[in-house]
């Protein structure tokens, strides 16, 4: 057709325009549905551009919306659609090679899944599908190389789902992976595996939360942890949250001492009245002391723990670690002497105690200036246990007598101590020779015999029985 020709009928066409509103008749389209057009309001007045004339647009046909059949789905129907699309792509994902987590061409798409799974578990966690999408977690996380993670997610699938198909598979798939990539907690898994607890969804939880958690294993944390937050958020109001709480608190600060510490402040907010706040309080001072070297905040709160519950058997331990502090760190000594002379009075028959009076004498003794207090301290040590411990007090009483106070009555004076109660020991023969030299110089060459001979007699085969022996000659 030539240029003419087509021109002639274009402006023919252009005369006899007939537009779709005067042939669609009204009743074809509900207003219901007028607003499914997004794009009617796009632009109510004709663009004018800044550079070129304003023209006159060409009128367009104006074309009414037509009514769409849109679907209508179920709860249950888009879950389930949900779970295909989400069970097409995990299937269909490669097992990742050792640095899969690292160089995988898929790990955007690993990430994605996964998000989308979480969405899904929060959606629909009344259905017993879920069932099914908590399986194709462990599953991404087996792909990904994360058989920690994968153990904990069918554990999951077992203890929330005993019932259903999914928990069987999850129970087949854990313990092969068991059986594979666990060394000493293999037993331990499989225990956990065979008694899954007759109880309410949340128990069943908790209770699988408690038997991961003793597990000494680094990886396995981080996979606890979630298990953990996912029962706080969907059961915060459980009788027993607190006890997950306390658990997550220790793995956030097995990982970050801060998370830790605001892991245990949580549980002490949220938790007024639950008796783990003893542990986290002494746990947040410990994370203090130990690794945010915080030594101040550390004793507050180490003085805040034995005020509050002073009953509590973590308050020997508050003691313990706030005496530790004042001493090593704040270089408070005399607090720490006050300190450890509370733990003695509390505690008397406790090994803290002893531990207590052995570092109080060197405080006294080196750090206050108080060596007959140190003596004090040692002598007493000596009558409230016994053993090598008292013997050694014993022994370092004299020294500081000798050497720092040039006492050598109050020397004499602990030996007589030392040979009285532990005849037999081995520090027993230098103290009776020692006994002996000292009432030579005080000239009561008898009273000095009488111990030679008590050495001679009770130690006839040791060194100091020699040298006594010769003494005796004299």
């Amino acid at each position: 057709m030539n240029k003419p020709i087509l021109l002639s009928i274009l402006i023919l066409a252009s005369a006899n325009t007939v537009w779709a509103e005067d042939i669609i008749p009204d009743n074809a389209v509900s207003d219901e549905y007028a607003n499914i057009d997004i794009y009617a309001a796009a632009q109510t007045e004709p663009y004018t551009s800044p550079v070129m004339q304003e023209t006159t647009l060409a009128p367009t046909l104006a074309v009414k919306p037509v009514k769409v059949a849109l679907p209508s789905l179920s709860r249950e129907d888009n879950a389930a659609l949900h779970l295909s699309i989400l069970r097409d792509e995990v299937d269909s994902m490669t097992q990742v090679g050792f640095f899969g987590s690292l160089f995988s061409a898929n790990e955007e798409l690993q990430r994605a899944l996964m998000q989308d799974i979480e969405l899904f578990l929060t959606i629909y966690s009344d259905l017993s599908i879920t069932a099914d999408v908590m399986l194709l977690k462990g599953e991404m996380f087996a792909k990904q190389n994360q058989p920690e993670a994968a153990t904990v997610a069918w554990l999951q699938t077992m203890y929330e789902f005993p019932q259903t198909d999914a928990a069987r598979q999850a129970k087949d798939k854990a313990g092969d992976l068991v059986e594979n990539d666990w060394d000493d907690a293999e037993g331990s898994i499989k225990a956990i595996m065979k008694n899954v607890p007759n109880k309410d969804v949340a128990s069943r939880l908790r209770i699988l939360s408690n038997q991961l958690y003793p597990i000494n294993d680094k990886e396995l944390v981080a996979a606890l942890t979630l298990l953990q937050l996912d029962f706080l958020k969907r059961f915060s109001d459980d009788a027993h949250a607190d006890e997950v709480q306390i658990l997550l608190a220790h793995n956030l600060g097995a990982e970050s001492a801060e998370a830790g510490v605001f892991g245990f402040k949580k549980l002490l907010a949220l938790y007024p009245n639950s008796h783990y706040r003893p542990e986290a309080m002494l746990a947040v001072a410990d994370l203090q002391r130990v690794r945010l070297k915080q030594y101040e905040k550390a004793e507050a709160n180490y003085q805040v723990l034995i005020k509050e519950h002073p009953e509590n058997k973590l308050a020997k331990h508050a003691y313990e670690n706030l005496a530790l502090t004042q001493s090593e760190h704040l270089k408070k000594y005399p607090e720490a002497i006050q300190t450890h002379t509370k733990i003695v009075e509390l505690y008397p028959e406790d090994k803290v105690s002893l531990v207590a009076l052995q570092h109080m004498a060197k405080l006294q003794e080196k750090k206050t200036d108080e060596p007959r207090k140190a003596i004090q301290t040692l002598r007493k040590l000596a009558t409230m246990f016994h053993g090598f411990e008292a013997i050694d007090a014993l022994s370092d009483a004299v020294k500081i007598a000798e050497k720092s106070l040039k006492d050598h009555a109050l020397a004499f004076e602990i030996r007589q101590q030392l040979v009285s109660d532990y005849p037999k020991s081995d520090a027993a023969p230098r103290a009776l020779f020692k006994m002996g030299e000292y009432m030579e110089e005080q000239d009561d060459k008898a009273q000095a015999d009488s111990f030679y001979n008590q050495l001679v007699q009770q130690h006839p085969d040791h060194k100091w029985a020699g040298k006594a022996r010769q003494k005796l000659k004299q």
